[in-house]
């Protein structure tokens, strides 16, 4: 419990007890040497609780009202340092041992798991009855389910598949004020009314914490094969994926990577990416003979616009290739803690001028920027080095260069000093409204306190 010569009030050495009552004193940890790797937004929280029911989960945000205290709920990590600073954190509900599968219903391609569980475990168990779920962020391998719902995070294969509100039929969840409710069901069509549970997606932790989800799965595709197509330009390269989306043909993404970038790949997919080359990766699953034709096709198509190396790859070679490909983003982020990454969202047809606008900003400030993008989604990742003294202009260019373009620009993750000096979300009309939503439903303001879009409440 606290540790020894810590001047601990009676208010907290109150909730060490309601907590361990709970949870159990040995899922309780306190004092900054015990909590210091949940640290956020440099706030080092007090207590640390890990919970393993649901019930669990609403009796300590009913003692977290009670006592006033703000709770940060906590799956992996891997999104915490995404959006405004927190306020507070003073507790971390930590959902790491919520990590089951709770049914699964492969004769209707359900299953219905705890919000604990890690992504890529969860297909490691799914691959067994040849099913899988679609979702696939680039932190899938740590990231939880949980997590994933709460940050809205599709991945790859989101045109394919729909994003995280697509493949969600039903959440349970636990409210700001410690109530249990269960939104949708099993069925595809299970709602009479609003669409609650939809809420809660995408919504980060502050309006309830979710505790159970029900997935949709989808069978494994009898055949699945990559090409990936290095180009010297980036014109030849989005000239294709203009070509593709104006085609019958439908790989299951299309992915974008940057010389700059793609120095992190750590894949030998052919050949090193020369400066200013970008290299396209097209998955492709489904019959033998419909993806040999998209192989065929999709290769004519990239021969026609100047490829210089095209490679197919399937089997465990794919699934490596597919990891590196995702491993790509923390090899950036942890390769210099100042980078910052940001998201511009765009319509699809504008992505290669928002390519082409990075890159011009990268030679007006003389400063690299690595690209990662989702062809098919109109998302491209830019990746910069925060240091510079332009970074806030930087910033202000890119967001200026994709609202010029229809779409709009965030900041995901950044150092802590740009975050707490730099508008990091869009400008939006529906900031009120979402505040009033935020009160209304977390009267005492104890969920994820600071992180509602524009740092509202």
């Amino acid at each position: 419990m606290p540790e020894t010569g810590k001047a601990v009030s009676q208010e907290q050495q109150a909730l060490y007890r309601r907590l361990a009552e709970i949870v159990g004193r040995e899922n309780v940890m306190t004092g900054n040497q015990a909590t210091a790797s949940y640290e956020v937004d440099g706030l080092v929280p007090i207590t640390v609780v890990f919970v393993s029911t649901t019930k669990q989960v609403s009796q300590i945000i009913k003692a977290g009202n009670e006592s006033r205290t703000p709770i940060i709920p906590w799956g992996s990590g891997s999104k915490q340092q995404v959006g405004p600073c927190l306020s507070a954190a003073d507790m971390v509900l930590c959902l790491k041992h919520l990590n089951q599968i709770v049914d699964l219903d492969v004769g209707n391609l359900t299953v219905q798991v705890e919000a604990g569980i890690v992504n890529s475990e969860l297909q490691r168990q799914l691959v067994k009855h040849k099913l899988f779920f679609p979702l696939d962020p680039l932190y899938m391998e740590a990231s939880t389910i949980g997590g994933e719902l709460a940050a809205n995070a599709s991945g790859r294969r989101r045109v394919a598949y729909g994003t995280a509100r697509d493949l969600v039929l039903g959440v349970t969840v636990v409210t700001p004020t410690g109530d249990i409710i269960h939104a949708g069901g099993k069925t595809i069509k299970n709602v009479a009314g609003l669409d609650l549970g939809k809420m809660f997606i995408g919504s980060w932790g502050t309006l309830g914490i979710i505790t159970e989800a029900v997935l949709r799965l989808f069978p494994l595709p009898e055949v699945s094969k990559s090409l990936w197509l290095t180009f010297s330009n980036f014109e030849d390269a989005f000239r294709l994926v203009t070509q593709l989306l104006n085609s019958a043909l439908s790989p299951s993404s299309v992915e974008l990577i940057d010389g700059v970038a793609g120095g992190n790949l750590g894949y030998g997919y052919g050949s090193p990416l020369e400066e200013g080359e970008v290299l396209l990766m097209v998955d492709i699953g489904g019959g033998i003979e419909a993806v040999d034709r998209h192989l065929k096709e999709i290769s004519t198509i990239a021969e026609a616009n100047k490829a210089r190396y095209i490679v197919t790859i399937e089997g465990e070679e794919a699934t490596r290739a597919w990891n590196a490909y995702r491993g790509v983003h923390q090899s950036i982020l942890s390769a210099d803690p100042s980078t910052l990454q940001g998201k511009a969202s765009v319509p699809i047809s504008k992505l290669g001028d928002m390519f082409k606008a990075v890159k011009e900003v990268s030679d007006k400030y003389s400063v690299e920027i690595g690209i990662m993008a989702h062809c098919y989604s109109g998302i491209l990742y830019p990746y910069v080095a925060a240091r510079n003294a332009d970074v806030v202009n930087i910033i202000g260019d890119l967001r200026q260069a994709a609202v010029g373009l229809g779409g709009c620009f965030m900041v995901e993750v950044a150092p802590l000093w740009v975050r707490k000096n730099v508008d990091l979300l869009p400008h939006r009309s529906d900031y009120t409204l979402m505040k009033r939503l935020k009160t209304e439903l977390d009267p005492n303001n104890i969920l994820n306190p600071g992180r509602v879009v524009g740092g509202l409440y």
